[in-house]
């Protein structure tokens, strides 16, 4: 369920709210003032840059490498305990 924020005009405080988007929320559940609330544009969240310049490529050889390291450790821990 989608997430807004809102302030009232009464008293100023915000809060966030979920609820769908064809509801509309006028009254402030803080100090019970009735069609104070004012909806508060969204920020976005972005993906940080030095996640972007990898290329998919990359990303997944790179885990390829960490996979076959971890597998070489098990073995050789299965090894020792043998």
């Amino acid at each position: 369920m989608p997430r807004y924020r809102y302030r009232c005009s009464a008293c100023g405080k915000i809060q966030t709210l979920q609820h769908l988007s064809a509801e509309k929320v006028t009254d402030c559940e803080k100090c019970d003032t009735v069609d104070t609330m004012v909806k508060l544009l969204s920020r976005f969240t972005t993906t940080p840059k030095t996640t972007l310049q990898k290329k998919t490529g990359q990303v997944t050889e790179e885990f390829i490498t960490d996979a076959r390291e971890e597998l070489k450790q098990q073995k050789r821990s299965l090894k020792e305990n043998a």
